[in-house]
């Protein structure tokens, strides 16, 4: 079976139910005779009209559509005014929460020796600047601060007995404060072991900064050597977003561009942020391109590797004429809206669009301002005008025909 025949059939069916929706809208209507369904065969294409149960206009343009009002109600018609409004090229697109790696800092063992204690053990945990991480001991430390003590009694005993052995303990005090300033022990420590002339066995590990440890190697009773990679640890009061735009959008992306991102995870909250990097590159799969957007996040609201949905915002102060997204219907060749022509008369209408934002199209070609487009049911108005359409392309005899005259009659 070609196709002509199998849209006619399919069509058929299609007209077959809007007769039985009509009837049941209308239950105290008469059905349809026959030849009133061959009358609308007969009509012309520039005298369309959806058959209905009572009187109604006769069209006055071609692919002009009449709807009875009853229907209109059932179908729930609603319609807008196209006007012209304040209109952006903002781009939405999505993507993910990711660390800033200017603020992940590692977390080194300074000296070789035993993790004598864990204090923090596991990422996830959140610690501040300062915080002790864990406790090593370390011999060589402890040989050191022994010699840092002698040192000081060496300065202190020869202060009466000569000039040049006070000066040898305190360069060998300076020298044993140094390698102990280098493992990393503060200098608040120092003076402590200084004043109370008492060797400390461990040296404890601070964290340099506050946020949250993302990474833990410290074991208890391991052996760490001087570099090992212990603590990863994020401040996450700044986080990377990172999104995709396509090509076609990088005319309306630059750097210090405002962005706005929500999630599901923020209950309605909508957070700014900045453009800070376009990459370079196109990707050759998807034809788009990475960037780089930068938040603010003192709550912690932003967790790495959430998704939100982003939108780099346009703030140009362009206007054009526009109509809502839902009145455009896209056939794939073309886009077309409903015209509302008033007393039930409805035409479609082959548009051009623009840019979309914020649920409206721009309206570049086929709408002048103050026209009235329908934002709702444009499929079924469609459906009726495709229906009458295939009604009349219907193969019948020519007795069956009914002249228009007589159609109108009824």
């Amino acid at each position: 079976m070609n196709r002509p025949a199998v849209v006619s059939i399919f069509l058929s069916g299609l007209g077959a139910g809007a007769i039985a929706t009509a009837l049941l809208i209308h239950p105290g209507a008469r059905p349809v005779p026959r030849a009133a369904a061959a009358a609308v065969t007969a009509v012309p294409r520039a005298r369309r009209t959806i058959v209905f149960p009572q009187a109604r206009p006769t069209p006055s343009a071609p692919d002009e559509v009449y709807i009875d009002p009853a229907m209109l109600q059932n179908l729930g018609v609603r319609s807008t005014v196209a006007a012209r409004r304040a209109f952006t090229a903002s781009i939405h697109t999505t993507g993910y929460v990711d660390y800033d790696p200017e603020r992940v800092v590692q977390v080194n063992a300074h000296i070789s020796g035993w993790i004598q204690k864990v204090a923090v053990g596991y990422a996830g945990e959140r610690v501040t600047r300062g915080q002790t991480l864990l406790r090593i001991y370390s011999p060589e430390l402890v040989m050191t601060q022994e010699d840092y003590l002698r040192s000081k009694r060496l300065a202190a005993s020869s202060s009466n007995t000569g000039v040049g052995a006070h000066q040898d303990g305190i360069d060998l005090m300076a020298a044993a404060e140094d390698r102990m300033r280098l493992w990393g022990i503060p200098h608040s420590e120092i003076k402590r072991i200084e004043a109370e002339d008492k060797v400390s066995e461990t040296v404890a590990l601070e964290s340099p900064a506050s946020g949250v440890v993302t990474d833990c190697k410290a074991v208890e009773g391991s052996y760490v050597k001087a570099g090992d990679g212990l603590y990863s640890i994020a401040d996450l009061s700044r986080v990377w977003v990172y999104a995709d735009i396509y090509e076609r959008e990088l005319p309306h992306a630059h750097l210090g561009q405002r962005a706005i991102i929500t999630s599901d995870a923020l209950a309605g909250n909508k957070l700014a942020g900045v453009v800070t990097y376009i990459y370079p590159e196109v990707s050759a799969p998807t034809r788009t391109v990475k960037v780089r957007l930068e938040f603010e996040n003192p709550h912690g609201d932003l967790k790495p590797g959430m998704y939100v949905n982003a939108t780099l915002v346009d703030q140009s102060s362009a206007s054009a004429l526009a109509v809502p997204a839902e009145a455009v219907l896209n056939s794939g060749l073309r886009k077309l809206v409903i015209l509302e022509l008033g007393a039930g008369r409805f035409a479609p209408r082959e548009i051009t669009v623009g840019p979309e934002s914020d649920g409206y199209l721009a309206v570049t070609n086929g709408l002048t301002a103050g026209d009235r487009v329908v934002t709702s049911a444009q499929f079924l108005i469609d459906s009726e005008s495709n229906l009458h359409e295939a009604l009349g392309a219907m193969s019948l005899s020519p007795s069956a025909a009914v002249p228009p005259a007589a159609a109108g009659a009824r």
